[in-house]
């Protein structure tokens, strides 16, 4: 089985975490996963082993034109086209911010058209593989009869997922099909089935939107995050639930203000972690 990795950063965001990423991929993970890096506008370092660096801006085509169609428009920009009805969070730029977080998704589809990968992963930017993460237990995680597997909220939760990790198994028609519907809600973003008809449109309210929409008639789908509670999570994002699922024993998650920590915080964790990495923190 062939799996793949993806992810994408700047500049700015390879000298804070990129680059680290990097590193601890090829130190950590087994030589047989490839992690692309698309990189914008930068040139991380690799030793040539299980990363490959893109230059985003050379081979994201539909990306650049999606940012060029959408880069002087305001609601695509972080500026909620209904603040009257969003009274409480209309000045959270982030949740209209539809070019800002479209290089993610973009770098997604791109990979599963050109890799021919039985799986394609995406990873986000600001990950750090801790421990070691051999071929097996990696494609654990990727089982067969699910077409997706991403980090929910939790039991109960009615907010978006968290899209640090998710995988698309490749093989499988409904994960093909959630794909297209996927690339169109970008590419048709003003049209019946685009973004731009949905409540907020970065990115992990979109995915969480169509899978929502596809899982409704085809449930195989593995949540990782099915088994823990989290609180602060029921609406509007919130919580830290990657870190508490089974992929935490292998990476952390420098969302947010962690970033410019290098670690998430010991209060993130829900439960007690066996692993030496968290002990160390």
């Amino acid at each position: 089985m062939k799996i793949t990795a993806v992810t994408t950063f700047h500049k700015e965001g390879m000298l804070t975490y990129g680059q680290r990423l990097i590193d601890s991929w090829q130190e950590k993970v087994d030589p047989k996963i490839k992690l692309i890096v698309y990189a914008e506008d930068c040139d991380p370092q690799t030793n040539g082993t299980n990363v490959e660096v893109l230059d985003a801006k050379f081979v994201l085509t539909k990306l650049n034109a999606f940012k060029e169609r959408w880069k002087d428009v305001p609601k695509a920009n972080g500026k909620c086209p209904w603040p009257e009805k969003r009274p409480r969070d209309h000045h959270k730029e982030f949740k209209w911010d539809a070019v800002r977080f479209a290089n993610k998704v973009y770098a997604v589809f791109d990979a599963c058209e050109e890799e021919g990968s039985d799986w394609v992963v995406w990873v986000d930017g600001d990950t750090y593989v801790h421990s070691e993460w051999s071929y097996d237990n990696f494609a654990r995680l990727l089982p067969n009869e699910s077409w997706l597997t991403y980090v929910g909220r939790g039991q109960g939760s009615q907010t978006w997922p968290e899209c640090g990790f998710y995988g698309l198994n490749m093989n499988d028609k409904q994960c093909r099909k959630f794909l297209q519907d996927f690339e169109e809600a970008y590419e048709d973003a003003d049209g019946p089935k685009g973004i731009f008809q949905l409540a907020e449109w970065h990115d992990s309210y979109v995915f969480g939107d169509i899978l929502n929409k596809h899982r409704n008639y085809n449930p195989r789908v593995l949540d990782y995050s099915a088994a823990i509670y989290v609180k602060t999570a029921k609406t509007g994002g919130g919580g830290h639930p990657l870190i508490n699922t089974e992929l935490g024993r292998y990476i952390d998650h420098m969302k947010g203000a962690r970033k410019h920590d290098g670690h998430s915080q010991r209060k993130d964790l829900m439960g007690h972690r066996t692993e030496a990495y968290w002990n160390e923190i």
